[in-house]
């Protein structure tokens, strides 16, 4: 029977897409599931997937928040998973994807939704009855400045709406800042094609306009990557200097 649950584990994820129990005492992990687990991981730091328990965003240096949110505190171990050199179990387990966030995933790759968490004919909303009702809502994950998130539940028509707060960090605006600031990007070589994706991560534009400056430059380097244009992208940075 498939499965209800609204998050999942990469763990669980990366066994049940495989077809294979991840509770099993695996001492040796199929070639299946770490090619499951190096797209996922490699997806979430990318941003193209978000990942409840693991942020981009940078972590402020008085921040409150549990800093097991925040995916630079596992970068070593997530980039060893990508490249296929080790995969660290504990990480695995503790990355979260949202059903819903899987879904849009799925679709803009154009990978076919696994059976295991999509059963024939699944529906995207729930559909109440006639004369039922049901609440559904809409989660939005808004940062405060002592390192806290407010998450606001919109509800149906008729239904309060309901506010609670916890220590926990979301990257639900992941996609948005990386679409404006690939948009910005793609501006910016219109006006100044010499300019190298390193300077153009430094830019105003995108560090305070296009809210680069609240995420690794790493990840805006990824991010600005996959839109500079191919002379730019074969274009090596500025040396060190001695």
């Amino acid at each position: 029977m498939a499965l209800l649950n609204s998050e999942l584990s990469v763990w669980d994820i990366g066994f049940r897409w495989a077809g294979l129990d991840p509770d099993r005492p695996w001492l040796r992990l199929p070639l299946a599931v770490k090619d499951n687990f190096r797209l996922l991981m490699g997806a979430i730091h990318s941003g193209e997937i978000l990942c409840g328990t693991l942020t981009l965003a940078k972590r402020p240096s008085d921040s409150k928040a549990n800093p097991q949110f925040y995916i630079r505190t596992h970068l070593d171990a997530l980039r060893a998973c990508v490249h296929g050199h080790s995969y660290n179990r504990k990480l695995l387990r503790w990355a979260e994807v949202n059903r819903y966030d899987f879904h849009q995933w799925c679709e803009a790759m154009s990978i076919p939704l696994p059976s295991f968490w999509f059963p024939p004919g699944w529906k995207m909303r729930f559909e109440a009855p006639e004369g039922g009702t049901h609440a559904m809502w809409a989660r939005h994950v808004e940062p405060s400045d002592e390192g806290f998130v407010h998450i606001r539940y919109e509800t149906p028509p008729g239904m309060d709406n309901e506010t609670e707060t916890g220590e926990i960090s979301s990257p639900r605006q992941n996609q948005k800042i990386k679409i404006c600031c690939q948009q910005v990007a793609s501006e910016i070589w219109k006006e100044k094609p010499e300019m190298t994706i390193a300077d153009a991560v430094r830019d105003d534009m995108i560090q305070k306009y296009a809210g680069g400056g609240y995420f690794q430059d790493e990840t805006v380097r990824g991010w600005i990557k996959e839109v500079a244009p191919p002379e730019v992208r074969s274009r090596k940075g500025r040396p060190r200097k001695k």
